[in-house]
């Protein structure tokens, strides 16, 4: 009875939990992925224009987008601009019917451009007294399994 009582109050409290995140699932009606500065990023209108194109424009863009018929939606590539700020931008699309639709792309920060200085985890030398160690307790491990073998095998005669 009490893991029943639990069952149902964790239900609800879960049920409330994703009724109040619903507005933070809700899909946006531009799809576009994210990118660092100079990338080619892609946007669709996700089947909502209803037209052969339409426009989008971004400040994180570096020109105004055309977006064109692609199987059943309307798509387009983009280049983020290389001054673009690291966040998110708003993404206006004008569809040649008149409708408008918002959505927002992801800028994340300028790619690295020299390699990282990491560390060679240990494999430039080897420290004598941590390889006696190890050789002493994989020694005994293996003389200690040697012995249970050995003890069995006596047994089972």
């Amino acid at each position: 009875m009490r893991c029943a009582r639990i069952a149902v109050v964790g239900t609800i409290a879960g049920l409330a939990m994703l009724g109040s995140a619903g507005s933070a699932f809700a899909l946006s009606p531009v799809i576009a992925d994210s990118g660092r500065p100079g990338d080619i990023v892609l946007l669709s209108d996700d089947k909502l224009c209803g037209t052969t194109s339409a426009t989008a424009t971004s400040t994180a863009f570096t020109a105004p987008v055309t977006l064109t018929v692609s199987g059943d939606h309307l798509a387009a590539q983009a280049t983020i601009a290389a001054g673009a700020t690291t966040g998110e931008h708003k993404i206006n699309v004008a569809c040649g019917n008149g409708k408008e639709l918002e959505g927002t792309i992801n800028v994340m920060g300028a790619a690295p451009t020299a390699a990282s200085t990491a560390g060679l985890g240990g494999s430039q030398g080897a420290d004598a007294a941590l390889l006696a160690v190890g050789g002493v307790v994989l020694t005994a491990a293996a003389a200690t399994g040697f012995v249970a073998v050995r003890r069995r095998a006596g047994n089972a005669a």
